[in-house]
């Protein structure tokens, strides 16, 4: 493995691949999130065929964060995995989406018709607002009530204290990992 950086719009943007040296179509793998991290132990082995490239997106694991929250958007984004690609120099890649980066994948290759991506994976999609945040209200109702109380009301306010770092753990334990204790890319 070998991890460096990117410089895109004055920020560093972390990569890692394995299997570098690989002749087969590299993958690159676009985590979810946002906010969240690459996940390589989990994907890594596909090493063993091609290239696999991972990036951590701005804001998110061993990536710089914005100077602003306004400065995450999804044209900031789209624009970022397109210079990924390019400082990558990939010529030709497999992009696998995982999450919210199966909808950035979707949003990259609809904005910029890429003829490169020679295949597009999308692993649990996140492609639509309404229908992920009708989904998390339902997961949020099956905790218990001070829990639920605590979630909706960090989020109506915007205020995100230890309370719900708690009450956030266990719906991420409830609904994300299950795993006891976490692997090292789930801790958040």
């Amino acid at each position: 493995m070998r991890e460096d950086y990117i410089s895109y719009q004055g920020k560093k943007i972390w990569y890692s691949v394995y299997g570098e040296a690989l002749k087969k179509t590299p993958l690159l793998v676009v985590h979810g999130g946002p906010g969240f991290l690459s996940i390589p132990d989990v994907i890594a082995d596909f090493s063993d065929d091609r290239p696999v490239y991972f990036y951590d997106q701005l804001g998110g694991g061993n990536s710089e964060k914005a100077d602003s929250k306004n400065d995450y958007s999804l044209e900031y984004f789209v624009s970022e995995l397109d210079a990924v690609i390019q400082g990558l120099q990939l010529r030709e890649v497999i992009l696998l989406g995982l999450s919210w980066g199966c909808g950035l994948s979707a949003a990259y290759m609809l904005d910029k018709q890429p003829q490169f991506v020679t295949a597009l994976i999308l692993s649990a999609p996140y492609l639509s607002t309404p229908l992920w945040e009708e989904c998390a209200m339902e997961n949020i109702s099956n905790l218990p009530e001070t829990m639920q109380k605590i979630i909706i009301e960090a989020e109506k306010n915007q205020e995100f204290g230890t309370d719900y770092e708690i009450a956030a753990e266990a719906y991420y334990r409830k609904y994300l990992c299950r795993l006891d204790p976490w692997p090292d890319s789930v801790i958040w």
